[in-house]
């Protein structure tokens, strides 16, 4: 009996795994040939079913900037949320990289209109801007007194929303440089 339930959990735990993604789009494949990380840009973009039905790369770099913006708000919810039970010094700086998240999510919001009005040299600062919103919140840590550690989870939020800048920026480029 009890050889027939390792067999049988291992079956169920397969069969409840998420259905593997659809390959990507042949748009998809080759927009992200032309980013800085070709997986990560796949990845990113097939989270978002939308992604299959893109017909053109201004709408892939919407929806890249839209998964960005969703990030951003995502992250300055848990900074909001980790400034209880902290020290004053942590609180602190939790509510702060709140803020940086907002302004991210905020810049992000602005690119998506700039990207609809196809002005895309405003997407880029914009997107830039999130970036650095991002980036800026590890640096709040350190420089507090006395210094806070920068908590692994946040580091990985924040680059995390850098890469999907950074990917969300290559996709725009390609909209710059477009004839």
């Amino acid at each position: 009996m009890a050889s027939s339930l390792f067999f049988f959990f291992p079956v169920l735990a397969h069969s409840l795994a998420a259905p593997p993604l659809p390959p990507p789009s042949a748009l998809v494949q080759s927009t992200c040939s032309l980013t800085s990380n070709y997986a990560f840009c796949v990845a990113a973009l097939q989270s978002d079913p939308r992604s299959l039905r893109a017909n053109d790369v201004k709408s892939l770099s919407a929806i890249a900037v839209g998964i960005a913006f969703a990030k951003a708000r995502s992250t300055s919810t848990y900074a909001s949320g980790m400034t209880k039970n902290v020290t004053a010094a942590a609180a602190a700086a939790f509510g702060t990289c709140a803020e940086k998240y907002r302004n991210a999510s905020e810049a992000l919001w602005w690119a998506l209109g700039s990207l609809s009005q196809e002005n895309y040299d405003y997407a880029c600062m914009h997107v830039s801007a999130a970036q650095e919103y991002a980036s800026a919140c590890g640096r709040l840590f350190s420089r507090r007194s006395p210094a806070v550690a920068y908590p692994a989870a946040m580091a990985k939020r924040a680059d995390y929303l850098q890469r999907l800048c950074g990917t969300a920026l290559d996709i725009i480029s390609q909209l710059v440089d477009a004839p």
